[in-house]
């Protein structure tokens, strides 16, 4: 039994090192916090809930970026034949989990499955794998701020309006040309997660992984850049929304139901949105709602999710008995994300799920016993270890042909 490699959120192998458990940290915080708000809507608060709401799957892309960093040689990038195999694996754990996406969206668990996204943002990857962290970095604070815009402007003015709110593309939406139609535009435009305001966290975590996490002040610098930039995207939000945005914004809602503007917007704002912000008004792009999709909320959960990632470097350093629960569940995510939504939708078959608190704090127990249970006695968990031998694989074969 081998302990020297661990899997990243899509199974892609990284170093056990000590000094990278702290990345199995974070990924077992970006997977409990998603089960959070998928089984929590009763058995917690609303506020509660929105802490991790967005904010935990974004966790979850931006270390998905380094992984794919850690991947294709870390601080230094692979050289050119290694590098072609890189993004032949890269591409074939891309169709894997384009596949397996497509299948647990079909589950009936009420869970918008993130991994279809996650699928092209790696082809996305491909061609910048290369890249400095400088020049990742730059191109991610410049798509988080022109690509919310974009969006809103081919929602608003370009693009037929349509009734779909949020939601991923299925399997079954490949039977049928308006229903794949339909999903492709959710895919990259207006969906749960769309990848035109998803790519930044993509490019972040690339421009993390290629800086260095395994550097010895790594987590000090993460937390201090992710509090820079939290504040940044919130505060900035916040002051827009104090200086007039909040009350045009309820003035607008106002218009739909009469009296009630206040009342629905603090009520978006502990919820919020599916995707993307309502095409409507221009000034919902000031907000930093919960999958709004704004440049405010790519900043500020963005930082969010750097700070997250540094601290857990510093824990697993400090504290590593303490986290090795937490950092067992980030050994095994795709595993553990895929099993909860099996879960969720056989419960619902059976007429069982309550998502009472007992139910709630099981959903949360069992995958962390499960996970250190498997960790201990076997190793990479059984999706991941299919992902990465199926990748792998595939990768030689067409490398080997050329």
């Amino acid at each position: 039994m081998s302990r020297s490699l661990a899997p990243s959120p899509a199974g892609i192998p990284t170093s056990a090192a000590p000094r990278l458990a702290g990345i199995d940290l974070a990924r077992g915080l970006a997977v409990l916090g998603m089960i959070v708000v998928h089984t929590g809507m009763l058995a917690v608060s609303q506020e509660t809930n929105a802490v991790f709401a967005g904010r935990s799957s974004i966790l979850f892309a931006v270390l998905a970026g380094v992984s794919l960093a850690l991947l294709s040689g870390g601080q230094r990038v692979h050289g050119s034949w290694r590098l072609r195999r890189d993004r032949a694996a890269i591409a074939a754990r891309a169709a894997i989990l384009l596949f397996l996406g497509l299948l647990l969206a079909v589950v009936p668990s009420h869970v918008q499955v993130i991994l279809v996204s996650y699928a092209v943002l790696f082809v996305l990857a491909l061609p910048v794998l290369s890249w400095s962290w400088q020049r990742l970095a730059a191109v991610a604070a410049a798509w988080a701020v022109l690509a919310p815009i974009a969006s809103f402007v081919l929602r608003a003015h370009v693009l037929p309006q349509t009734d779909t709110i949020g939601g991923t593309l299925t399997a079954l939406d490949l039977l049928d040309p308006a229903s794949l139609g339909a999903g492709l535009r959710m895919t990259f435009i207006d969906g749960t997660y769309p990848v035109l305001t998803w790519v930044p966290f993509l490019l972040l975590g690339l421009a993390v992984g290629r800086w260095g996490v395994d550097r010895r002040e790594a987590g000090w610098r993460l937390v201090g850049v992710g509090l820079v930039l939290a504040v940044l995207g919130y505060g900035t939000s916040a002051l827009a929304m104090m200086a007039g945005a909040r009350d045009a914004l309820i003035a607008s809602m106002d218009t739909f139901a009469p009296g009630k503007g206040a009342e629905l917007l603090d009520s978006v704002a502990r919820t919020g949105f599916m995707g993307t912000v309502y095409p409507t008004d221009w000034r919902w792009l000031l907000v930093d709602y919960p999958h709004s999709g704004t440049s405010f909320e790519i900043i500020g959960s963005g930082g969010v999710a750097l700070l997250v990632i540094g601290a857990s470097l510093l824990l697993a350093r400090w504290i590593p008995r303490a986290v090795a629960p937490l950092a067992a569940v980030g050994r095994m995510p795709l595993t553990i994300y895929a099993g909860h939504i099996v879960a969720l939708g056989l419960m619902m078959m059976l007429g069982v799920l309550t998502l009472d608190m007992i139910q709630f704090v099981l959903f949360l127990l069992v995958p962390i016993v499960v996970a250190l249970a498997w960790s201990h006695w076997v190793g990479r968990g059984p999706l991941e270890r299919c992902v990465t031998a199926g990748s792998r694989a595939i990768a030689r074969r067409i490398t080997d042909n050329r």
